[in-house]
């Protein structure tokens, strides 16, 4: 389905009947086609009505020009959709770079968001160098020259970007064997390597939101894989400790992904979070 939000049109999906829960989905330059099948089981398991979209310039929405695709537009399209589809205060599941786009957010619409759940997620560009340290002590000589050229530059097309994603994927669990599941739930999305470019040059060189985060006033909670590289324990904590009113999950035996790796204990954690934003 196509929405039409703040001058572009973007492409929608909803899965479940119940709470709408907006679900922002990582990247960037992907899409949201892979998360909602490893999303899917929550709605059921909580009652939600899962709202997943593609941002502006990615996957299934408008390619607009990517000088459009800053972190600023993309926050302000979240409320976008919110108003288009009617909603009221919502509950938000933003994933990886989902959750930088769902902390920045709740803290710049604290009326609109009911409950915020990021998974994977970090509160400034800190990331980018601890995830250097980690992908090259962990990675295969083939996986740190995919990781590599996902961050220098030097990919030269929409296929390089995939074949190199699909390369490191293993990087993102801790049981790696799931790697070869997730690349198949993966195999529908839409890879844009400039909007990738462009968002790590002019949005992650300067993202910081750390001095925000004391304006969300929904409860929270910050969930992170123990084995996650990408964005480790340590930048969910200061996320944690910057939040009012959150909660840290730590998942001891997942990656990036502990919404698959951990589904029950995740869904568990989410239920409290999200439930105890509920209306008596």
């Amino acid at each position: 389905m196509e929405l039409a939000v703040n001058g572009t049109t973007l492409f929608y999906e909803t899965i479940g009947d119940g709470a709408p829960c907006l679900s922002l989905h990582g990247g960037p330059g992907t899409d949201a086609s892979g998360l909602s099948r490893s999303l899917a089981p929550l709605a059921e398991a909580l009652g939600l009505r899962l709202v997943l979209y593609d941002h502006r310039g990615h996957g299934r929405s408008e390619w607009v020009d990517v000088r459009e695709c800053t972190q600023d537009q993309l926050v302000a399209d979240v409320e976008g959709v919110r108003q288009a589809l009617g909603l009221g205060p919502v509950l938000v599941l933003g994933i990886s770079w989902g959750g930088f786009l769902g902390l920045m957010y709740a803290a710049r619409y604290p009326d609109s968001v009911r409950a915020l759940a990021v998974v994977g997620a970090s509160a400034s560009r800190d990331f980018m160098a601890r995830a250097e340290v980690n992908a090259k002590r962990r990675a295969t000589p083939a996986q740190w020259a995919a990781y590599r050229a996902l961050w220098d530059g030097s990919l030269t097309d929409d296929d390089s970007f995939r074949r190199a994603f699909d390369t490191i994927r293993a990087l993102y669990f801790f049981d790696e064997r799931l790697a070869v599941a997730s690349l198949a739930a993966r195999s529908e999305i839409r890879y844009r390597l400039a909007v990738r470019q462009f968002i790590i040059a002019h949005e992650y060189a300067r993202y910081d939101c750390r001095g925000e985060l004391s304006r969300i006033r929904c409860p929270t909670l910050v969930a992170v894989g123990r084995h996650d590289w990408i964005c480790p324990v340590d930048q969910a904590e200061e996320v944690h400790r910057l939040v009012p009113h959150s909660t840290l999950a730590v998942f001891e035996a997942s990656g990036h992904s502990p919404h698959v790796e951990e589904r029950e204990a995740f869904v568990r954690a989410l239920a409290a979070t999200f439930r105890s934003s509920a209306p008596p």
